[in-house]
């Protein structure tokens, strides 16, 4: 991969790219408030489980929409994986945001584009993990390298957020992100081999906690 596919996907995945991602937990505040974790070795448990389902969630939307798949087919497989409606409607808003913003910034990338116009037409949903996918293509990221990267920056949002409910110090935080390392280069590889059929395998622990948060009285995430 090039220097500038790696800052393409390095500037798209960064916690201050204008999405609006920092306003999700999906769940993870629900975790917290139900003291389930509490410390920092729920939050390592935690990201473990997430890494586990990452390949055929995010990670493996990704790598499909990379390689070329039927785009229609994988956004409707992947909108009716969202059980929780909070998951879904997130996932929305900030892929809108991400399409506002890369088209303000310019570039060829028709791959992406020709999704956007879907999504406006109200043929697809839209989700991030998908434009993701187009995107990297669009700009000649190496897939592999690119799901690193997307990978990490996931983890580092999970370990973020729960540094600040729990709360945990952020040394703590630090040492439970560069444990993940291992588990982000196995969830890549697996991502690689991933097929449609695969898409959405999760927990259902997961979908639950998303489902209850938003029914709590009070709550520092939209999901």
């Amino acid at each position: 991969m090039d220097s500038m596919g790696l800052l393409n996907i390095l500037q798209i995945c960064d916690s201050l790219f204008p999405v609006g991602a920092f306003t999700l937990s999906n769940g993870l505040e629900t975790y917290v408030q139900k003291d389930i974790i509490t410390s920092p070795r729920g939050l390592s448990e935690y990201l473990g489980y997430y890494l586990s389902v990452l390949p055929y969630n995010e990670l493996g939307a990704a790598v499909l929409a990379y390689g070329g798949c039927d785009v229609r087919r994988l956004d409707e497989i992947y909108t009716a994986c969202k059980a929780p409606e909070e998951i879904r409607s997130g996932s929305k808003k900030t892929v809108g945001r991400f399409f506002r913003v890369r088209e303000n910034m310019g570039g060829d990338t028709p791959r992406l584009e020709k999704y956007i116009r879907l999504v406006k037409r109200g043929e697809c949903a839209g989700h991030q993990p998908i434009a993701y996918g187009l995107y990297m293509s669009d700009v000649g990221t190496d897939i592999g390298q690119a799901l690193r990267v997307y990978g990490y920056s996931i983890c580092s949002a999970i370990v973020t957020n729960c540094v600040k409910l729990v709360p945990l110090s952020q040394l703590e935080g630090q040492r439970i992100l560069s444990e993940s390392f291992g588990g982000i280069e196995q969830a890549a590889d697996t991502a690689l081999t991933v097929t449609m059929d695969d898409i959405g395998i999760c927990g259902a622990g997961s979908d639950l906690r998303a489902m209850e948060h938003e029914q709590l009285y009070s709550r520092q995430y939209m999901s």
